[in-house]
């Protein structure tokens, strides 16, 4: 997925929806989340399908107003072990279009940078509030959001985000399957470290065999699902437009263990140093990532973000059957 770090200034105009006030979204956590949160697979309650803020056309006056640099659309297959994800240019295509296109083809449009936008800053505040309060010691340094717009049948292909990330299924069902994190069965320590660092994109190969140890979901309207850091996941959408909020909260931990590996890519590409420890604290974690930071300092490590440039190869069109056309039609 296209995730961003940095929010953007805030384009509301005055047809934007005003920030919801004084009623917080409800939330219902199982008795248990105190020890699973973060942690472990966890399915709860939502309502935020009851909110207008999703239908449809809200959704085509967000395409209309958020910047489209933020917004990918993208097509898929139908093979989950084959990755066929293709970036659809959208420059001078309505909100309204865009939303057609997803129903007719197969792809999906990931709204990033939400939380820029005043009324899903202030919707994804208030989401995290009751979070804090209902999870013991959870207190997210920074959060931020993605809008995901999905045709029926379109798949998000295995991969592992950087940041904690909560799914809050709106509109539609989908099934997604979550595999063991930090296990190098489904995801290699050498590729965590690349997709930590930014020096790739976050899909991983997949093999039907990886499902015998998946938590899996059926999730619908009023669902919600989180799961531990870089936990390999993949989505199915189901027969049916779906519409998902995807939420990312950093804490002093997550942050170590991006900062630590980050650090132990760095040695082992500069000096062939691997296998070294994934402790996120201690002596041995501080010097690695002050080391890491002198050396990004004095120019010994390039930028490795260039690498994750994708290039539209497909053009959407709501009247095309898929949705979308070869970018040279």
């Amino acid at each position: 997925m296209f995730h961003s770090s940095e929010a953007f200034a805030s384009t509301r105009s005055e047809s934007v929806p005003a920030p919801p006030k004084n009623e917080a979204p409800r939330i219902e956590l199982p008795e248990s989340t105190g020890a699973a949160f973060g942690k472990a697979p966890l399915l709860a309650r939502h309502d935020l399908h009851d909110s207008a803020l999703f239908s449809d056309d809200s959704l085509i006056e967000l395409l209309d107003r958020h910047p489209r640099d933020f917004v990918y659309a993208i097509a898929t297959g139908g093979d989950p072990a084959r990755e066929e994800n293709r970036l659809a240019a959208h420059d001078g295509v309505s909100g309204r279009e865009l939303l057609a296109a997803v129903r007719r083809g197969r792809f999906w449009l990931n709204v990033t940078r939400v939380n820029g936008d005043a009324t899903f800053r202030a919707l994804i505040d208030q989401l995290y509030g009751e979070l804090a309060k209902a999870v013991p010691g959870f207190r997210p340094q920074k959060t931020q959001g993605s809008l995901l717009v999905s045709s029926p049948r379109a798949v998000v292909y295995l991969h592992a985000d950087a940041p904690p990330n909560v799914l809050w299924q709106v509109r539609g069902r989908k099934k997604i399957w979550i595999y063991p994190a930090l296990d190098e069965r489904f995801l290699p320590r050498a590729d965590l470290e690349d997709i930590l660092a930014s020096a790739r994109h976050e899909y991983l190969p997949y093999r039907a065999e990886f499902d015998a140890h998946a938590t899996c979901y059926d999730l619908g309207p009023g669902d919600l699902v989180t799961f531990p850091q870089n936990a390999p996941h993949r989505v199915t959408n189901l027969d049916s437009l779906n519409v998902a909020l995807s939420t990312e909260h950093f804490t002093a931990q997550s942050r170590a263990r991006i900062r630590v590996y980050c650090a132990n890519r760095f040695l082992r590409i500069r000096f062939g140093l691997s296998r070294l420890s994934t402790r996120e604290t201690g002596p041995g974690a501080l010097a690695k990532v002050v080391l890491h930071r002198a050396a990004r300092a004095v120019g010994l490590e390039s930028d490795p973000a260039a690498a994750k440039k994708w290039v539209p190869t497909l053009r959407v069109c709501a009247d095309a059957p898929a949705g979308a056309v070869d970018i040279s039609i």
